[in-house]
């Protein structure tokens, strides 16, 4: 038997709690200061890739790819058919922290659901877009949404806001594959958790299982 280990989940970390990181570790600015300065990064950060530079942080190496085929020397771009891509891979600091990380094996996960892989039903991407107004295939194990507690069902976290969008309608809830019909978000980076009380058995769990996807899903 093969058995493959996952990152236990600890949060998402914005803007704002790398401000407060920095505090904790001696920065004479002020909170207010940081956020501004990091997000004055981030904004040439990505201009500068809009612009076709390469962009090495030491966390990260991104540049810029054009997916789509091309009929021809004069073809021109139609955002229909092509699209920018931000590649990014993990720069050299961010590689050697992880070379000395140690890493300790917690046992094996019993009894919680996990997400596998989650497919956008119009466009069929991977683990990566998603379309308001469709269903996404949910595809993984334990993933039965169950049980009498109000937080149980699917949800949509913006992360920018952190607002929750419930997906109300679940189209297919089966402990392997569910498939749920997205809501009109707003263009956005979300986060996909479900809350279940599924069990195997015949009765639901006490308490409540959560899980979150470890891929940020996207709406254009």
């Amino acid at each position: 038997m093969i058995f493959y280990a996952r990152v236990k989940p600890m949060g998402n970390i914005k803007i704002e709690d790398i401000a407060k990181e920095i505090i904790k570790g001696g920065s004479e600015h002020n909170e207010a200061t940081i956020i501004d300065i990091l997000s004055r990064s981030n904004q040439v950060i990505i201009e500068k890739m809009a612009q076709g530079y390469s962009v090495n942080t030491g966390v990260f190496h991104g540049h810029l790819t054009v997916n789509g085929v091309f009929n021809g020397v004069t073809d021109r771009f139609n955002p229909e058919q092509h699209r920018l891509i931000a590649s990014f891979t993990s720069g050299n600091e961010l590689r050697e922290v992880l070379k000395k990380t140690q890493v300790e094996i917690l046992g094996k996960q019993t009894g919680e659901p996990v997400i596998g892989k989650v497919i956008d039903s119009l466009s069929e991407k991977e683990d990566s877009i998603i379309t308001p107004n469709n269903v996404i295939i949910v595809k993984g194990n334990r993933l039965k949404v169950a049980g009498e507690d109000a937080s149980v069902g699917v949800y949509l976290i913006n992360q920018s806001d952190d607002i929750r969008h419930k997906c109300d309608q679940i189209i297919s809830n089966d402990p392997k594959q569910l498939m749920v019909m997205v809501p009109a978000l707003s263009a956005g980076n979300y986060e996909l958790e479900i809350i279940t009380q599924y069990s195997s058995g015949h009765n639901f769990k006490k308490t409540v299982s959560k899980t979150q996807f470890e891929h940020i899903l996207i709406v254009e």
